[in-house]
């Protein structure tokens, strides 16, 4: 009782200092429209806010929860208990820095979504970042996910990334201290900023190539629809989770207004007023019928948050 008496008292002056919301719907804030209140809820606007709450949270023993822009993200119905916050407006200026005549280093806030650095590459001409149009979210939670296509990835890019500890504690990590996997960067701490490193190309090749791949998500996938995203990763062999749901006859199942997509099949979308458990019993509905049919356990790659 004690205990849940400090921590009470922990919210409200966490409230008072902060001006947070308190039972904030997380459908709110997360592509799929899904997601039950948060018991306080921020949206930082400068770094040191966001490091502020970071160290409250943690020196008060808050839960605390990043998100970005709420993509790749499923919350459960009953909500998040403790502090959310969003990093979604923690987007200053992109800065390029020039390393040599043909090299260069982009840095940006946590919060700057994926599309617009996208913009920013294409506009001045970086190379080999075409595989990212598409992807939502922001560029923290991009390098978080090491977000990519079977055309590449974020690692490959990254230069640096600057991380808050919860004691403050600000700290830069060069590409050789971050440990990245399939859809995994392993390190701990929050990320605050992103460098990334680029090379110069030829204009009309990378223009061309932005739109290609952007007018191929479009057809092949549902983006204009509510959905967190694959919800599976792709096996290590053999077909992705795409094709193996599709050839279970799965495409167009639902459960509640929750669907699996017609355009891609390793999307759920949310029709309208789907629940979190609606998703859940989708997706394990997906998982038996894939290993029961192809003998191929699939592995969520999207995160599923709850209480």
């Amino acid at each position: 009782m004690e205990r849940i008496a400090k921590l009470k008292d922990s919210y409200k002056k966490l409230k008072e200092d902060f001006n947070l919301l308190s039972d904030e719907p997380m459908k709110n804030h997360t592509s799929i429209k899904v997601g039950g209140p948060a018991d306080l809820f921020a949206m930082p606007e400068t770094n040191g806010e966001f490091i502020n709450l970071i160290t409250f949270s943690s020196k008060n023993n808050i839960p605390l929860t990043i998100i970005g822009d709420g993509t790749n993200l499923l919350i459960k119905d009953n909500g998040i208990r403790g502090l959310v916050i969003s990093t979604s407006k923690l987007n200053q200026e992109i800065k390029t820095t020039k390393i040599d005549s043909n090299s260069f280093k982009v840095t940006a806030g946590v919060g700057t979504k994926l599309s617009t650095l996208c913009k920013y590459v294409m506009k001045n001409n970086f190379q080999g970042f075409e595989f990212a149009i598409g992807i939502p979210g922001t560029i923290g939670g991009a390098v978080i996910m090491n977000a990519g296509t079977p055309d590449g990835s974020i690692s490959k890019f990254v230069d640096s990334i600057k991380i808050v500890t919860n004691q403050g504690e600000v700290k830069t990590l060069k590409k050789n201290d971050l440990k990245f996997s399939y859809r995994k960067l392993n390190n701990k701490g929050i990320i605050i900023e992103v460098s990334l490193f680029f090379k110069k190309g030829k204009s009309i090749e990378i223009k061309y190539l932005f739109e290609k791949n952007l007018n191929y998500k479009k057809t092949t996938q549902p983006l204009s629809s509510n959905s967190a995203g694959c919800i599976f990763k792709n096996p290590g062999s053999g077909y992705p989770a795409g094709k193996l749901i599709d050839m279970a006859g799965l495409k167009g199942e639902k459960i509640g207004d929750a669907m699996i997509s017609n355009k891609h099949a390793n999307f759920i979308v949310n029709l309208g007023n789907a629940k979190c458990e609606d998703i859940l019993q989708l997706k394990e509905l997906i998982k038996k019928k894939v290993l029961n049919l192809y003998s191929v356990e699939l592995q969520t790659e999207i995160i599923i948050k709850s209480e």
